[in-house]
């Protein structure tokens, strides 16, 4: 038997464990910190989970559907899910980590299955000609991709978002669409040829996502008591029954290391504060894209030098439309994402900002101006809410300012290093990208009657995105250098230890980007495996 340590839970980890399970003769010992749901709310969920919609008690769908929490005024609001903050606390895994006024320090999740709890569920690949800047193919991932979703559902449709992003397999159906978005998606059926011109795709959203079993109740973006939406908590819980994975919570990974037969892990009990050491064949740092670099800094002791990541950087734009809908608040509505906007800005299929787009939920109402939630300002909130469509769009890492990490050592053997995050938004309104953007959603406006509020453009602070990535970047070497990781997520000479979620991405796209953590993740596994 062949023993492979994996450290975290998240989409990394899940898909690299699903290419490790395919051979019977490898042990698979997953580390984790695994905070998980507080008992009281998961006893609500799962009671809600084994009846009707329509018999639930609302006093427990308020405890279990708390609203997003403000987090500073340049940031989207932290989701909670479930009502929980349990995938952003700290259990010690942000101690020591420190972020310039404005930028996101919640970088590293200690939940079991990391932010996948939390995500938006988009299943998008990256395009082929993304893969132009990496060391290998869009052709050399496609079997990974389609890997992955034998074990993630995926809700969809074939439309002509299929073009630069391959669906790879047939989509289950998509729940019932809000009457908006069935509007869009008409009006860019009349347009199509005039809006193709201008670089401008609109297709129906692809997501993690059991939707023929939606019953449409309202509480995607808090949390589905029906689970419908994927985790890899879920693709654990699968390997962690069938006796392919022995999972340990309980323990912060601060240091690895590795010798000729073998690779070695130090872990400090979170809650005894006592020191593990374990050992196996090989080891796999998926914890997240900070949470590996992090702990590969410490092991590789590469401290006091400026390490950048690539960031897609996240913008929201507000659209207004002439035609009012019915109230959204009387009918409940599948409220994750809907349909994307794909805005093309070269001949090849690079220079790409998609976004987005979301239909009602309550915490867009919270967001209204208090004038417009009360008294007679609330008859104008009405029909704002009856208009209003929310775009949530992603720049591509190399259109957007990049992220910068630095090392100190920290003062106990057994802590992670001091690092500290920052960066900067200073004149991403007036990116030169982000402002074609802007302009093709202006020309689209007419076409779609879809408005953008151009002065309430706005972009999120460092790191909120959470699509960051990069660190030691995939290279076509032989081995990693200090700057960069080789095929197989080996940086510095390592043999046994490889970083395998997107601290290794050579670029970050515009396009959502678990599914390819999850493939290329897979990709390593398997041909980890034939070592």
């Amino acid at each position: 038997m062949s023993r492979t340590i994996i450290v975290g839970s998240g989409p990394a980890a899940a898909g690299a464990a699903l290419a490790l399970a395919e051979d019977p003769t490898q042990e698979i010992l997953v580390v984790d910190i695994g905070t998980r749901l507080e008992a009281e709310a998961a006893n609500i969920v799962d009671e809600l989970g084994r009846s009707e919609s329509d018999e639930w008690r609302s006093d427990q769908v308020k405890i279990i559907s708390r609203q997003p929490v403000p987090t500073s005024r340049r940031a989207l609001p932290e989701k909670r899910v479930y009502g929980s903050d349990f995938p952003f606390r700290d259990e010690g895994q942000l101690r020591g980590v420190s972020a310039m006024v404005g930028a996101n320090r919640a970088v590293v999740s200690s939940a079991y299955g990391g932010f996948s709890n939390v995500w938006g569920s988009q299943l998008m690949p990256f395009s082929k000609a993304t893969f132009g800047h990496w060391p290998f193919t869009l052709q050399e991932l496609e079997p990974h991709y389609r890997r992955i979703l034998d074990h993630v559902p995926m809700s969809g449709a074939i439309d002509d978002l299929a073009e630069l992003f391959p669906l790879f397999r047939e989509p289950r159906p998509l729940p019932t669409l809000a009457p908006r978005t069935r509007q869009v998606i008409g009006d860019y059926g009349r347009h199509r040829e005039r809006l193709r011109r201008d670089g401008i795709t609109v297709g129906k959203a692809r997501l993690a996502l059991r939707g023929g079993e939606c019953v449409r109740c309202g509480l995607c973006m808090t949390g589905c008591p029906y689970r419908l939406i994927y985790s890899s908590a879920q693709t654990f819980d699968q390997l962690i029954s069938e006796g392919r994975v022995k999972y340990l919570p309980g323990l912060l990974v601060f240091r690895v290391e590795e010798s000729e037969s073998g690779a070695r892990l130090f872990a400090r009990e979170t809650v005894s504060g006592q020191t593990q050491e374990l050992e196996g064949d090989r080891i796999f740092l998926a914890a997240g894209a900070l949470g590996s670099t992090r702990i590969a800094l410490n092991s590789l002791r590469w401290f006091d030098e400026r390490i950048e990541l690539a960031e897609s950087a996240q913008f929201t734009v507000p659209m207004l439309s002439r035609r009012r809908t019915p109230d959204p608040r009387a009918d409940g509505e599948m409220t994750l994402n809907q349909f994307n906007m794909i805005v093309v800005l070269d001949d090849v299929g690079l220079d790409v900002s998609q976004i987005h787009f979301y239909p009602y939920n309550p915490a867009i109402t919270e967001a209204l101006p208090r004038v417009l939630q009360s008294g007679w300002g609330s008859v104008l909130g009405d029909e704002v809410l009856r208009r209003l469509t929310v775009g949530l769009g992603y720049l591509p890492s190399w259109a957007s300012p990049r992220l910068r990490v630095q090392a100190v050592p920290s003062a106990g053997e057994a802590d992670l290093p001091e690092i500290h995050l920052s960066g900067t938004r200073d004149g991403v309104l007036g990116n030169g990208l982000l402002r074609k953007v802007v302009r093709r959603l202006v020309t689209a406006a007419p076409f779609l009657d879809l408005w953008p509020v151009v002065p309430m453009v706005s972009c999120s602070a460092p790191g909120k995105s959470y699509h960051w990535g990069g660190s030691f970047p995939h290279s076509s070497g032989v081995s990693g250098t200090r700057h960069t990781s080789d095929m197989l997520g080996r940086v510095g000479g390592w043999r046994r230890i490889h970083l395998v979620d997107a601290s290794v991405f050579p670029s970050v796209a515009a396009t959502t980007f678990t599914f390819t953590i999850m493939a290329n993740a897979h990709r390593i596994g398997s041909e980890v495996r034939g070592l």
